[in-house]
C-alpha cells in the first residue's frame, strides 16, 4: 500500500481539516499500572477529509530514561537496553514538545489506545488529562469492527496479513515503526473503503461502539462461547448483569449479554 493516501480520495465533506496524532510508546513492562516509557514516537499528520497533506507531517521520537531499569523480558520485545539509555533525557524534560503536539491535535491514535494513553496520562498528566474521548481513536477496536472474524488484531499480524509496511523502514517493535504502522492501518481500512464512516467524528463512533463478544474472557466459562453460556445457564447470566463492574469494565460483553437475552440496560 502507498504510503500516501490518493491526495483526491475523499469520501467527507470537501474541506474538512483534522490533525491526527498518531502514537506509539515503548515500556519497561506490561502492567499499565507500573510500566514505565523507554520510548515514545509521535507523527501528527493533517488530513483534509480523509487525504493526508503532503509534506506537513510533524514527527517526534526520543529514547528517555526511566527511573527503573528495563527488565529482560522487555528489551527481548523491543531490544532496547539500559546501555542504550545512558544520557537520554527523561520523559518529564520533553514533555514541554509533546504538549505542543497534543494542542494541535483533533484525534489521538495508538493501537490499543488506552494501554499507552493510560501510561501517558500516568507519567504526563499535565499533558493527557484532558484528552476527551471523541478524540481517542483506538486502531485495535477500530480492527475488530472491521475485520471480527480473523483470528488475530494484533498489529504486527495485520502488518503481515495486508502488507501495511512496504513503505516503512526500521525496526519492527520500535516506536517510530509501530507508529507509522498504526498510520498505515487507518489510511489502508480508508482508502479499501472497509469503513462506511464520511467523517473522522464517524469513525470515532463507530470505532467506540459496542462490539459482539464471542468468548469470556474471565470467570468460570473463560474461553467458552458467550452465546452458548445465555443458552445454557441463565442464572450466571443474570447474575452478571446486576453487577455494576460488568458495565464499567466489560461494556462490550455488557452490550453483547443484553443483545442476546433480550434485555435493556441502565447504561
Amino acid at each position: 500500500m502507498k504510503n500516501e493516501l490518493d491526495l483526491f480520495f475523499s469520501t467527507g465533506n470537501q474541506g474538512e481539516t483534522r490533525r491526527v496524532l498518531y502514537l506509539d510508546t515503548e515500556t519497561t513492562g506490561i502492567d499499565p499500572e507500573t510500566a514505565q516509557i523507554c520510548e515514545v514516537a509521535f507523527i501528527l499528520s493533517t488530513y483534509n477529509d480523509f487525504s493526508r497533506v503532503p509534506d506537513q507531517d510533524i514527527e517526534l521520537i526520543e529514547l528517555v530514561l526511566p527511573t527503573d531499569p528495563i527488565p529482560p523480558e522487555a528489551s527481548a520485545i523491543h531490544h532496547i537496553t539500559n546501555s542504550m539509555l545512558e544520557g537520554k533525557p527523561s520523559l518529564e524534560s520533553i514533555s514541554d514538545d509533546i504538549q505542543e503536539l497534543v494542542s494541535k491535535a483533533d484525534l489521538i491514535c495508538a493501537h490499543n489506545l488506552p494501554f499507552d494513553l493510560g501510561i501517558l496520562t500516568r507519567q504526563l498528566p499535565r499533558v493527557f488529562s484532558d484528552i476527551t474521548p471523541d478524540m481517542k481513536l483506538d486502531s485495535l477496536r477500530l480492527t475488530r469492527h472491521t475485520w471480527p472474524s480473523i483470528p488475530s488484531h494484533a498489529l504486527q499480524v495485520l502488518r503481515y496479513r495486508f502488507e501495511l509496511d512496504s513503505s516503512i523502514t526500521g525496526n519492527a517493535h520500535r516506536a517510530m515503526f509501530d507508529t507509522e504502522l498504526v498510520r498505515a492501518l487507518i489510511e489502508f481500512i480508508i482508502e479499501q473503503h472497509l469503513t462506511t464512516s464520511e467523517s473522522w467524528k464517524e469513525l470515532v463512533e463507530f470505532t467506540q461502539s459496542s462490539l459482539e463478544i464471542k468468548i469470556f474472557s474471565f470467570g468460570k466459562y473463560r474461553g467458552q462461547l458467550v452465546e452458548d453460556i445465555v443458552a445454557q445457564d441463565e442464572d450466571y447470566v443474570r447474575w452478571l448483569l446486576r453487577q455494576q463492574w460488568i458495565p464499567d469494565d466489560y461494556p462490550d460483553l455488557y452490550h453483547t449479554l443484553l443483545r442476546k437475552t433480550g434485555k435493556k440496560g441502565s447504561k
